[in-house]
């Protein structure tokens, strides 16, 4: 069964989160199972031709093939027809049995479905749009205020998703729906109200981080996202100073600043609050997860999460958690000892949270519920079983 995959951040030339690192993982196990062919998406045409070539070499170099029209389109020089999917969708000749995107980021799959014998499918890891137009709003102004360096804040965020993503998703999704529609979460569905099937598990770690576990812990907080208002990154240094209230302690933040304005508000604060802050940058991974395995505990007041691999990876290396209710992360590990959750934007109640995990002797961690979901999501073959058995299931249970 040939098999088309269309996803625009295998050609990013950066890191893409945790949807880019599902993708690649989950895209190289169905390749031992399908003649899978990528399919680069509009997007990727507003590169030059240099940059596409080498990010080509780079999926190839995966042991996934890039459709031969892609060249065609490069050597005809006709970038700028492909940079729209109406355009791309002529310019491609190829024929599969199905497509599928594994991390829905852009709206092409739906333009190119008659390149498909039995449809499309696809995953998503965020909420396409927020059907709920007023806690949206709510919620935004509360997080996302304006930034005077761009213009840029609640008011825009909202706008986009009323006139553009909400417009778009259910006209598209309305009009020509997919044969396959899921998600990492059942809260990623929630909040789009959208009607589909959950992926379980819908993402895993690597299962070398276990060996980081049980190696003492260290006196220090831990944050490590994308640093951004969405990311709650202006509220870390809020719950610090709750924290630093009851208990001096350190606190480490990993991951790479959005703009200039954010980071400066964050050492802003930081300053205003007298808080003790090492700051790692975007470290590499054994830097990175080593740090999360000494610390005590990982505050996480994300606004804007599926799923959230950060939190995933930080009950890997054994240390627990203190986040937001948001849908996506509470509907994946609700119930779970390890992952106290508190109301969006309690940063007293998240602080609250975090100093009861920093001085108890209970290993969280460690308890039979938790150690049971981790054994589920130690391995990205399971998360590729589970996304080959819904293709299957929705185009006919083939042998393969």
């Amino acid at each position: 069964m040939r098999l088309g995959i269309v996803y625009e951040r295998f050609m990013a030339p950066g890191f893409g989160g945790g949807g880019a690192v599902h993708s690649v993982e989950v895209t190289k196990r169905l390749a031992k199972w399908f003649d899978v062919v990528y399919v680069p998406p509009s997007p990727v045409f507003r590169r030059t031709r240099e940059e596409l070539l080498n990010a080509a070499k780079r999926v190839e170099a995966l042991g996934i093939p890039v459709v031969e029209d892609f060249y065609s389109i490069l050597d005809g020089k006709r970038t700028r027809e492909a940079n729209d999917p109406r355009g791309l969708s002529k310019l491609y000749n190829f024929k599969v049995d199905f497509l599928y995107e594994p991390d829905h980021t852009s709206w092409d799959i739906f333009f190119l479905k008659e390149k498909s014998r039995r449809g499309i499918g696809v995953t998503f890891h965020e909420p396409p749009y927020y059907a709920d137009s007023l806690n949206y709003l709510r919620r935004l102004i509360k997080f996302l205020w304006v930034n005077p360096r761009t213009g840029k804040g609640f008011h825009t965020r909202f706008l986009y998703n009323e006139l553009v993503a909400k417009r778009k998703g259910r006209g598209i999704l309305g009009r020509n729906p997919p044969e396959l529609l899921a998600a990492v979460s059942e809260g990623t569905l929630e909040m789009s109200r959208l009607r589909g099937e959950v992926l379980r598990p819908g993402n895993a770690f690597d299962s070398s981080l276990s060996s980081l576990r049980g190696r003492g812990k260290e006196d220090y907080v831990m944050f490590y996202s994308r640093l951004n208002r969405d990311k709650g990154i202006h509220e870390v240094p809020e719950v610090m100073r709750l924290i630093n209230g009851r208990k001096r302690t350190k606190l480490v933040v990993a991951g790479r600043f959005f703009d200039s304005w954010n980071r400066d508000v964050f050492w802003r604060k930081v300053r205003k609050y007298d808080l003790e802050v090492e700051y790692m940058g975007f470290a590499e991974r054994d830097r990175l997860y080593e740090a999360l395995s000494k610390a005590k505990v990982l505050i996480y007041p994300s606004h804007v999460d599926g799923f959230s691999l950060v939190v995933l990876e930080s009950l890997a290396v054994g240390t627990p958690v203190v986040a937001y209710d948001i849908p996506g992360p509470l509907s994946v590990y609700g119930g779970l000892p390890a992952v106290k959750f508190v109301r969006e934007f309690d940063v007293k109640g998240m602080a609250e949270e975090a100093l009861k995990l920093m001085e108890s002797r209970e290993e969280v961690t460690s308890d039979p519920k938790t150690l049971a979901f981790l054994e589920e999501h130690s391995s990205w073959d399971n998360v590729a079983v589970a996304v080959k058995k819904l293709i299957l299931k929705h185009v006919g249970d083939e042998k393969i």
